[in-house]
């Protein structure tokens, strides 16, 4: 644990620089130990939060920050804030205070505006960001703020946890009379709040917590929201009101309700299905030429005003423009099935994995992405379909992505897989697991057939066979490729194997045709793979290929959080090397049978006449792992890696 850092320099006086009163104070206190490696520490957290009767909410933000190491100075230096269509930002203040140099001050005037992202055409979402100046190590940063907001969710959200330690936090909430809360805590033991009153509430309510500690980085962690601490505050308004959602089935009625005529397919749309439709042989067919329609034909362009960040176009609008965003995509393809007389569903949906669960509290602000259920039509088999979901009411449900370039109808992308959906239906919602499909429907196969010479050089060719997650991953990297870029990707992936190498012929089959299995083989060549001293000749029988997760941390620490392998899935490989003639095997390795449950390792080596054939099979059968199984997950991947280094040795 690093010492205890105290105030490095003179007491900061209120009203010098015009520093306020709460910065001074916080200028003055202690920072608690903590590990070496903490870049910066909050030293105060607070959001007073003051509803209205009409429901706006007006938030008065703090927040100082003591920068402990270099690396904490670019995030420490930074205030970053978004206003939209139910966000405005009122005020932004920020101050510097580092010994030996005049205090810093910025204000609203000092703020640099941008966008949202770049496959954003338009939107009236603005990112403001406010930096101090000559920040260094022991310096003390304050930001104030003020927003004041009128959301379709009559909610508000303080996340108190993030990368840094918290020395202490605070909300506070003040309520018109007749107007009641409800406080949902996520990642975190709930507080008790402190109750009273407030100037011109009837009101008030405030949850205090000290000594938060950072989320540390820890190699395949979950998403840092699905980790974080935060509370979830509801407002029920005195009168009825739209806007107070008591839970999911409120927030699914409403999102139909906004969405609902926006998906309803006009002539246009009508005469689009019919001709997507025609000649296709089966009814799967044509589901497969419209999803397929939405998903390539339709390019991604966001084009958000006002609600718009939650409202669909409309169906013909997005067909007569060819792009839209996600729901734009969703709608779209709503509409076709719709003319064709097949029903879908909205599944609105975080991308992250685990940051909804079947726990979470309800809240409009879960979810960034929104995708479709096809209710499947009796004729249509689902025996090859990984994507299905049953459902007791709406009967078989195909889940699809029409955003995701790369994923056919029937199969699910890596973040869909496992995770947790709101679905949209029948004048309700409910929180939706999606399926966690069979190992081998992500499947990686290697098989490789080589030749190794009197003078040790290895030649061959590897043929390989990718499907779902894992063909996903090669048609990204791949699809848009020049043949430069094509053979680079190859050249990268056996650098990891080989210190030198040529490459003779590389091919992609199967990138444009998402429903085929990727196949990509290549033909290369290795001198001085096999390594001659003492008059034995060793090599390694696993030409390719690198299984092991490398899960140690930097920090000698337990584990703390999960561990996210990013799904399931199914690995093997198959390699023979023929002999040199006069070369014999002097000895094998023994064979690895590994099962712990959440994945299982098998290899072998063998010796058929002249040729060596190395087999293996490694299935990951768990996507996540308690943060308790951590060492057993260690001495799993070490022996995985201890096997896969093994050699074969051969004697003239």
């Amino acid at each position: 644990m690093g010492a205890a850092l105290l105030l490095a320099f003179a007491p900061v006086r209120a009203g010098a620089a015009d520093i306020p009163e709460w910065l001074a104070a916080a200028a003055l206190l202690k920072v608690a130990d903590h590990s070496p490696e903490t870049e910066a520490v909050y030293v105060l957290d607070e959001r007073d939060v003051k509803v209205g009767r009409d429901g706006t909410i007006l938030a008065s933000c703090r927040m100082a920050l003591r920068v402990l190491r270099p690396g904490g100075i670019d995030q420490a230096r930074r205030l970053v804030v978004a206003s939209g269509f139910d966000t405005r930002i009122l005020s932004m203040k920020g101050w510097g205070v580092t010994e030996g140099r005049k205090t810093a001050k910025v204000t609203v005037k000092d703020v640099i505006e941008t966008g949202l992202a770049p496959d954003t055409l338009y939107t009236d979402i603005s990112i403001k960001i406010l930096n101090v100046p000559g920040v260094e190590v022991g310096s003390l940063i304050g930001f104030e703020w003020e927003e004041e907001r009128k959301p379709p969710s009559l909610e508000d959200i303080h996340t108190f946890q993030g990368p840094y330690p918290v020395e202490r936090s605070r909300y506070s909430v003040a309520l018109p009379a007749g107007w009641s809360a409800d406080a949902y805590w996520v990642n975190w033991p709930p507080a008790e709040a402190r109750t009273g009153t407030a100037p011109g509430a009837a009101k008030s309510m405030t949850w205090e917590l000290a000594a938060i500690p950072g989320i540390e980085e820890e190699p395949l962690m979950p998403a840092m929201r699905a980790l974080a601490g935060r509370l979830v505050v509801r407002f029920k308004a005195a009168q009825q009101d739209g806007r107070c959602f008591s839970g999911w089935s409120d927030i699914g009625a409403w999102y139909e309700a906004l969405s609902k005529a926006c998906r309803t397919p006009g002539p246009g749309v009508a005469e689009k299905a019919r001709a997507l439709a025609e000649g296709a042989p089966d009814t799967f067919s044509r589901l497969r030429a419209m999803a397929e329609f939405a998903q390539k034909k339709v390019r991604y362009v966001a084009i958000e005003i006002g609600i718009g960040g939650f409202k669909p176009h409309a169906a013909g609008s997005v067909l007569a423009n060819l792009y839209g965003d996600c729901k734009d995509k969703a709608t779209l393809l709503a509409a076709l099935l719709q003319a064709s007389g097949v029903d879908s569903c909205y599944l609105i949906v975080n991308t992250e994995k685990g940051c909804v669960d079947p726990g979470s509290p309800p809240s409009l602000y879960s979810f960034n992405h929104v995708i479709l259920a096809i209710r499947l039509p009796d004729d249509v088999p689902d025996a090859d379909l990984p994507a299905v979901v049953r459902h007791p009411r709406l009967g078989r449900l195909l889940v699809f992505d029409p955003t995701s370039p790369y994923t056919p109808l029937g199969r699910l992308p890596f973040y869909l897989q496992g995770n947790t959906a709101l679905l949209v239906a029948e004048g309700s919602g409910e929180l939706l697991p999606l399926p966690l499909p069979a190992p081998e429907s992500n499947l990686l196969e290697r098989r490789g057939r080589f030749v190794l010479d009197a003078a040790g050089t290895l030649q061959g060719e590897i043929e390989e066979t990718r499907r779902g997650t894992l063909a996903d991953a090669g048609r990204s990297a791949l699809l848009n490729s020049t043949d430069f870029e094509r053979r680079r990707y190859f050249e990268t992936f056996l650098a990891n194997f080989f210190a030198g190498f040529a490459i003779q012929s590389d091919e992609a089959v199967g990138l444009h045709d998402n429903a085929r299995d990727l196949t990509l083989r290549y033909r290369f060549s290795v001198p001085g793979f096999a390594k001659t001293a003492g008059g034995i000749t060793i090599v390694r029988p696993r030409v390719v290929g690198d299984k092991r997760e490398k899960l140690e941390a930097n920090n000698a620490g337990p584990r703390r959080y999960a561990i996210d392998f990013g799904g399931v899935s199914e690995q093997r490989d198959e390699f023979t090397i023929e002999l040199a003639e006069g070369l014999g095997v002097e000895g094998l390795p023994p064979a690895a049978d590994i099962d712990v449950g959440f994945a299982v390792y098998k290899s072998r080596t063998e010796q058929r006449d002249r040729t060596l054939v190395y087999q293996r099979e490694y299935r990951m059968l768990q996507p996540v792992l308690p943060a308790a199984r951590y060492d057993e997950a260690v001495r799993f991947f070490r022996a995985m890696d201890a096997d896969q280094r093994q050699s074969v040795l051969l004697k003239k």
